[in-house]
């Protein structure tokens, strides 16, 4: 029979390990910590490798299979994207034009709300020098002498410039809030759908304040997605288990009565996390 040798699975000629680079100038983003970097989770298969390796392969058989795990994956994403403030979506601007006789619109951002819309120009109007805005600010800014170099108008009821113009922009917003350019807006999360009401006589821009979904692998190194994702995994694993008395070689009995209350605990604190970290909501303010 034939002499069997040991075979070294490292190469022999294996690259030396290179020291990281420095920044380059305009160039921020360059890794600096090597072992961060060699550990980071970058895919889905590296993924499900950690969320079975976390619930104790391969010392023990995990009877969970991947297609398994990709289902709860995508529960806890859609988690973070849905309650996790700030961290699962983040605040975004988004500039949208309005077209006469169109009330639904298509978007093709991922969005998870859209809070506020602003048109850009008061009235929806082009020529700004007939509008209430133009009238109500003219005679105050004129008399205020601020053209000539004065820090002072000569006839601020307010006592000097900026508490005059404070109290006209303050004017400015009650007529805004009577008289302005106002829409109904309501966003479907579902159907990816705005709808605005009513539909505007002219072309109209807007600035739009949304929460966007942040993208799906930024979050796979957070500690806590990894740690709540492992939790929903243990559980419908152990809740699997419980059907049945296993019996381990060598005398034990596997409790999963026990293992099951233990991803349940870990579950219960992630979420408890994510609503201490998480602002207090927002709510549609449109106008």
């Amino acid at each position: 029979m034939p002499e069997k040798h040991f075979q070294d699975p490292v190469p022999q000629n294996r690259p030396a390990p290179q020291p990281i680079p420095d920044p380059q100038p305009g160039n921020y983003c360059a890794a600096r910590d090597g072992f961060r970097r060699m550990t980071n989770i970058q895919n889905i298969p590296q993924l499900i490798d950690y969320v079975k390796r976390m619930l104790g392969s391969p010392r023990i058989c995990v009877e969970i299979d991947d297609e398994t795990i990709l289902y709860i994956i995508k529960d806890i994403v859609d988690w973070f994207h849905k309650y996790y403030l700030n961290y699962g979506n983040y605040h975004d601007y988004l500039v949208m034009e309005l077209i006469p006789g169109v009330t639904k619109y298509k978007l093709c951002q991922e969005l998870v709300s859209v809070v506020d819309f602003k048109t850009t120009n008061w009235f929806g109007s082009i020529n700004e020098l007939f509008t209430v805005p133009h009238a109500l600010l003219y005679d105050q800014v004129m008399n205020m002498n601020t053209w000539h170099g004065n820090c002072y108008g000569n006839t601020a009821a307010y006592g000097d410039v900026l508490g005059s113009w404070t109290a006209t922009l303050t004017w400015l917003a009650e007529a805004d809030q009577m008289f302005g350019e106002k829409y109904t807006v309501r966003y479907n999360e579902l159907e990816q759908e705005l709808e605005v009401m009513p539909s505007p006589q002219k072309p109209t821009k807007g600035l739009m304040q949304v929460y966007k979904r942040q993208r799906t692998e930024k979050m796979f190194n957070d500690p806590l997605f990894r740690k709540m994702l492992v939790a929903e995994a243990g559980k419908v694993w152990t809740n699997s288990l419980r059907k049945y008395n296993l019996q381990i070689a060598g005398g034990g009995t596997l409790n999963a009565d026990s293992l099951y209350s233990s991803y349940e605990k870990d579950y219960d604190w992630c979420i408890e996390r994510i609503d201490q970290e998480s602002p207090n909501g927002h709510c549609m303010a449109v106008g």
